[in-house]
């Protein structure tokens, strides 16, 4: 208590010599356990309100930044189907007049589509490949095909292999054998 407030105190009678000098004696333990760095009760329990607080502060960072991360990664997958999607509105080749079947494999199963003579050849030769998109077969050149299998590796891409011979064969097409040629 301070010198004035004890003072007046003491004449109206309101506080008694002992009271007075409790009251000091509590003050100057205060004092002393701050300075040898101890807490009072209402220190501690302010300390540990903080040490909650910070606690619920770093939780709801992390749980933010999960939820961020979580949110990118969907935004990601949304634009990546977008992009398959358009590369397979620009790409695709129409197979509506396809008169020939080309057969191919799925899971093991043997599966058929109708292309064009030139679709054919092309899918022999490994320009083209088929990709399925929604229970949809379609037709892409090989360039667009390994596009859509980058952004969406789940979809199922056939492309038959080229083996050496049809890279030969390939390099020699512009130059056709005769037909008086005997050997």
């Amino acid at each position: 208590m301070s010198d004035a407030l004890r003072d007046q105190l003491l004449k109206t009678g309101l506080a008694d010599a002992k009271a007075v000098k409790d009251a000091d004696r509590a003050a100057r333990k205060g004092r002393n356990r701050r300075k040898k760095g101890e807490r009072t009760e209402v220190e501690a329990q302010t300390a540990a309100a903080r040490a909650d607080a910070e606690a619920a502060r770093t939780a709801r960072k992390e749980r933010d930044r999960q939820l961020n991360q979580q949110r990118h990664q969907q935004d990601a997958e949304k634009a990546a189907r977008a992009q398959v999607d358009d590369l397979l509105k620009q790409h695709a080749l129409s197979m509506r007049n396809g008169e020939r079947p080309f057969h191919f494999t799925q899971d093991n199963k043997v599966k058929r589509i109708h292309v064009t003579k030139e679709q054919q050849m092309g899918l022999s030769a490994g320009r083209l490949a088929v990709v399925q998109h929604r229970d949809r077969y379609h037709l892409l050149p090989i360039g667009a095909a390994l596009m859509v299998s980058e952004r969406a590796p789940d979809i199922f891409l056939y492309r038959p292999e080229v083996t050496a011979s049809d890279l030969e064969a390939e390099a020699y097409a512009d130059f056709p054998i005769p037909d008086d040629l005997d050997w």
